[in-house]
């Protein structure tokens, strides 16, 4: 999840001497400084001649925190590039980058004979690839001349002063050098038909007694894209009389002259209220459009409420296990597992993955990537026959071999994935055969791609997965399970015994983002220095956090876990309680299957 550029962070300095104490402030609250004019006397005092003044004025360093002006001291990228263009017909220039779909905000140089614009970029580790490909864009595009020498992350800009500075929504650009398309350096009109829809869609909504007020705001509208040179006078003039034409006015020929006089007075206006009437306009359409679809159904609600009442309410499928089903059950929603560094979290959701096949015929697509994947199917098939491998039978070998390729489909761990290229995988596999679930093991073994995530930092990076993580369980209808492993400083807490304690779902790399997304979250412990055998053997579940307890499920107690213990033979575990197994050796099967050739 992205965070929103007006919130991000940029650098200033009280002047162009001061190298030592930078302040640091919001990006919507510097564009604002330049739109109500925190200095905007000594910025009329420099646009009137005296240049010196320039120097005392603030600076900011639009593309991130530094703590030192240096380009390599960028502590966190804004994302956000500056471009100068001085020396140009200021009027002519702010329209057309104000319209630009790249540009988010531009704005009067302090001489006032220059613009400032900003652009976000997707790669700010490439900001000096993306800056030669936007000087490169906005030469082709526009025959616009960038100043080559603000090229550098640290990129000092002196603040501004423009009641009229344009801010609006914008593409991410992304292009590098080398990777933008030549076309003309003459700045061509191009109709955006975009904008002509927008002002047609008005027309078309307008009540009878709104038509001439939304005509002329139609064309003031156009008007200034026209000037921006995003619109072709005549096409404008053609599409909005057609538009008119079809809502039967009193007077056409009189509507067009009110269409003509609008465009006049919109090529007169300021590009900064062009740009803001339009976001107006979007809203208000949006607001009027009748879509009423967000809201819920009332009948589905009801019928649920109802089902729930009636105990119609399917619950999530049981573990085998009564005392387990109280507080887990196999449901096809996000479960999230942390604990400690190796105390066998992979080993205990392996064998709970077998137990929902074997019980209910669940097929999984599994990733494990600290482990050899021919082992991790050797210990799927130990745990199915609940023996070793080594006192199998050749055929109960090439029996249990069979049954662990029908219900698991390991991806190859020679390369490492990032958690986007694991959901692909599990939604091709999807598409070949029935998928009830996916294991990621641990997360904190993929790569962080952030190429494809414009800029985002890490948090929003794992904030954005964790939310797939969640979506994609409804969106496929299948179970998605991952494994993490918890911060450090957690295994160093310690119990009245003076051995690690179990973690707290916070405590999980990367913070709490993941109990807030998750459906269920469990936490497996063990203390695997526990002078006496039978406790090193057992593996403590606190099952944290369960959304959905309608379907079953819920928090086990602080201090009381569920326990669950391997036996000698490290085949399988069983549950410390009245009711100790989950599931039967597949035992049984190959008996069917043999008694079916007799």
């Amino acid at each position: 999840m992205r965070k929103p550029r007006e919130e991000r962070v940029v650098t200033m300095y009280k002047n162009v001497y001061e190298k030592l104490s930078p302040f640091y402030v919001k990006v919507s609250d510097a564009l604002n400084r330049i739109r109500d004019g925190k200095n905007s006397i000594r910025v009329m005092e420099v646009r009137g001649g005296d240049k010196p003044k320039k120097l005392a004025l603030p600076i900011v360093l639009w593309s991130g925190y530094f703590e030192k002006r240096e380009d390599n001291d960028n502590r966190r990228h804004s994302g956000l590039v500056v471009l100068d263009f001085d020396h140009v017909n200021t009027t002519e220039v702010k329209r057309v980058l104000g319209t630009d779909n790249f540009v988010y905000a531009c704005w009067l140089s302090p001489s006032g004979d220059g613009i400032k614009a900003l652009v976000e970029i997707s790669n700010p580790e490439r900001h000096r690839d993306h800056f030669r490909s936007l000087v490169k864009y906005f030469s082709d595009t526009y025959g616009l001349i960038v100043d080559e020498t603000g090229i550098n992350e640290s990129r000092a800009c002196f603040e501004s002063y423009d009641p009229d500075i344009v801010v609006k929504d914008s593409d991410v650009y992304g292009a590098m050098i080398g990777e933008v398309q030549q076309s003309t350096k003459d700045i061509e009109v191009r109709t955006d038909y975009s904008k002509l829809q927008i002002a047609a869609n008005m027309i078309r909504r307008a009540g009878k007694g709104e038509k001439h007020n939304t005509l002329v705001r139609a064309a003031v509208l156009i008007g200034g894209y026209v000037a921006a040179r995003k619109v072709e006078e005549s096409e404008a003039f053609r599409i909005l009389t057609q538009e008119i034409a079809a809502r039967e006015p009193d007077d056409l020929n009189k509507a067009k002259d009110t269409i003509r006089d609008g465009i006049e007075k919109g090529k007169t206006m300021p590009i900064s209220e062009i740009v803001a009437d339009e976001e107006r306009i979007r809203r208000e359409m949006l607001i009027m459009d009748g879509d009423m679809s967000f809201i819920s159904s009332g009948d589905e609600d009801w019928q649920w409420f109802q089902d729930l009442i009636e105990d119609r309410i399917q619950p999530g499928l049981s573990t085998g296990n009564q005392q387990f089903d109280q507080y887990f059950r196999f449901k096809r929603e996000f479960v999230m597992v942390n604990g400690h560094s190796n105390i066998g979290k992979t080993t205990f959701m392996l064998w709970l993955m077998v137990a929902a096949s074997v019980n209910h015929g669940w097929r999984w697509v599994l990733y494990s990537a600290e482990n050899k994947t021919a082992a991790i199917k050797m210990r799927l098939l130990q745990y199915a026959f609940n023996r070793p491998a080594k006192n199998l039978s050749h055929q109960e070998m090439k029996f249990g071999w069979k049954w662990v390729e029908d219900h698991f489909v390991v991806i190859d761990n020679k390369s490492i994935y990032s958690y986007y290229d694991l959901l692909i995988f599990t939604e091709k596999i999807l598409r070949q055969q029935h998928i009830d679930g996916l294991l990621i093991d641990p997360y904190n073994s993929l790569t962080v791609d952030l190429s494809s995530h414009r800029g985002v930092g890490t948090h929003e990076y794992h904030y954005e997965a964790a939310s797939q993580f969640l979506t994609t369980t409804t969106r496929l209808d299948v179970a998605v399970w991952v494994n993490a492993h918890s911060y450090t400083d957690s295994q160093r807490k310690k119990d009245s015994d003076g051995y690690p304690e179990a973690p707290y779902a916070e405590d999980t790399e990367h913070g709490g983002k993941w109990v807030n997304r998750s459906d269920c979250f469990l936490t497996l412990h063990r203390k695997i220095q526990h002078q006496d055998h039978d406790v090193r053997m057992t593996t403590e579940v606190h099952v944290r956090k369960v959304r959905n307890k309608e379907t079953g499920g819920k928090p086990t107690p602080l201090s009381l876990p569920l326990l669950f213990q391997m036996n000698q033979q490290e085949s399988g575990f069983r549950m410390i309680g009245l009711e100790p197994m989950l599931f039967p050796s597949i035992d049984h099967l190959l008996k069917t299957q043999q008694s079916s050739l007799f």
